[in-house]
C-alpha cells in the first residue's frame, strides 16, 4: 500500500458565504443569493455566512503543527476556499492563531477585500500582516476592485507586488517566514476577462459539467487538503457543497491519518487512472497535472487500479450526502 506524500498545501475555509455573487464562481451553487443586506455590495450576495469558529481553529493549527513535528508535513496554509475570509469576525485573530502555532508555515489569505473596506484599508492591511501573514493575495473582483483600491490608498511598510507582472510575486511561491508580500491580482472580474477566462466548471457548480477531461488524471488529491468552515474534509477545493465526505480535521483522526485514509487513498486511485467517473468528479474539467508528481513528489510511485474495496470506501464517502445543500443551477433546471 502506497503511503501518500504529505500534502503541498492546507486550505482553510473561515467563511462559507461571499459579499459578492460572481458568475464564474461556485458559490451560487451552496448559497441562495440573499436579500440585499447591509454587507451588499451588488445587491445580492450569498447569505447566510457560516464561519470558522476559533475554537476550531485553534484545533485544526494543533493538528498542522502536530503532523510537521511527526510526519514532516511543510504545507502552504491557504486561507480561502468557498468563500470570502475577511467577511469572518474573527479573521485576524485567527490568522494570529495559525502563526503562533504554525511559525517557520507559509500563511496566505486571498481575498476580495470586503472586509478589509470596513474601517481604515491601510490599518486593516497593517494589522493582518502583522497577525503573521506571508502573503495577501487580493483579487479584483468587479463590484469591490480592492486592488485599485490598495493601488491608490494603501500607505504601509509592506511591498507591495503586481501579478502576473511581476512572476517572483507569484502567490504560491513559498516565502520565508519573515517575508511579508501583498500581492495584487490582474482583473478577474468576469469569466471572459483576466485570470478567469479559462477558469474550469468546479466540478459543475460554476458551468455545466462536461467530458472533455474523462481520462485526464488529477493532482489535486495527491497535493491539497481541504478543511471546511466545520473542520469537515472535501476530496478537494472544487467541490463546493461537499459530496464526498473525507472525515473530519477537529475529530479524533490525526490529519496524517485523514491524509491515507479509504476515502482519499480511493479516490486517488481512480483519478491517477484518469477515472473521473464518480461523485464531483464526474464531468469536472479541472486540469492540474504535471507529469512527475504523481502519486509521489518524485513521480516514482504508481497506484494499482481500484478493487472492489476501493468502489465500496466511495460508496460509503458519497453515502451520506453534500454537506450544504447545493442549489440547482441554471443548466440543471
Amino acid at each position: 500500500m502506497i503511503k501518500q506524500s504529505p500534502p503541498f498545501c492546507i486550505q482553510v475555509e473561515l467563511t462559507e458565504g461571499c459579499n459578492l455573487a460572481c458568475s464564474f464562481c461556485g458559490i451560487a451553487a451552496i448559497r441562495e443569493n440573499g436579500a440585499n443586506g447591509p454587507e451588499d455590495i451588488r445587491g445580492k450576495n450569498s447569505h447566510p455566512y457560516k464561519f470558522l469558529n476559533w475554537g476550531s481553529a485553534l484545533v485544526i493549527a494543533k493538528k498542522i503543527a502536530k503532523a510537521q513535528q511527526d510526519h514532516k508535513w511543510n504545507p502552504r496554509i491557504e486561507m480561502a476556499m468557498h468563500g470570502e475570509p475577511t467577511m469572518n469576525p474573527e479573521y485576524k485573530e485567527i490568522t494570529r492563531l495559525f502563526r503562533e502555532h504554525l511559525p517557520n508555515t507559509h500563511l496566505q489569505m486571498t481575498t476580495n477585500g470586503g472586509g478589509l473596506l470596513k474601517g481604515d484599508l491601510s490599518q486593516n492591511i497593517n494589522n493582518l500582516m502583522e497577525a503573521g501573514l506571508n502573503v495577501l493575495l487580493l483579487d479584483n473582483y468587479e463590484g469591490i476592485k480592492i486592488c485599485d483600491r490598495v493601488r491608490e490608498q494603501y500607505k504601509g511598510p509592506y511591498p507591495l507586488f503586481e501579478y502576473p507582472l511581476d512572476k517572483k510575486a507569484n502567490p504560491h511561491r513559498r516565502r520565508k517566514s519573515t517575508d511579508h508580500d501583498i500581492v495584487v491580482t490582474q482583473d478577474i472580474s468576469t469569466a471572459s476577462q483576466g485570470n478567469h477566462a479559462t477558469v474550469n466548471n468546479h466540478a459543475g457548480a460554476a458551468f455545466p459539467r462536461n467530458e472533455s477531461a474523462q481520462g485526464r488524471r488529477c493532482a489535486k488529491v495527491f497535493r491539497e487538503m481541504s478543511i471546511r468552515w466545520d473542520g469537515s474534509v472535501a476530496i478537494c477545493c472544487n467541490d463546493w457543497p461537499g459530496y464526498y465526505r473525507c472525515g473530519n480535521a477537529t475529530g479524533a483522526d490525526s490529519l496524517e491519518e485523514l491524509w491515507q485514509n479509504a476515502p482519499f487513498r480511493a479516490a486517488r486511485k481512480k483519478l491517477y487512472h484518469g477515472e473521473r467517473d464518480f461523485g464531483p468528479c464526474n464531468g469536472c474539467d479541472a486540469l492540474s497535472y504535471r507529469p512527475g508528481l504523481l502519486p509521489d513528489q518524485k513521480g516514482k510511485e504508481e497506484y494499482d487500479k481500484p478493487t472492489e474495496s476501493d468502489i465500496r470506501a466511495i460508496e460509503h464517502a458519497l453515502s451520506s450526502g453534500p454537506f450544504t445543500i447545493a442549489v440547482p443551477r441554471p443548466w440543471e433546471q
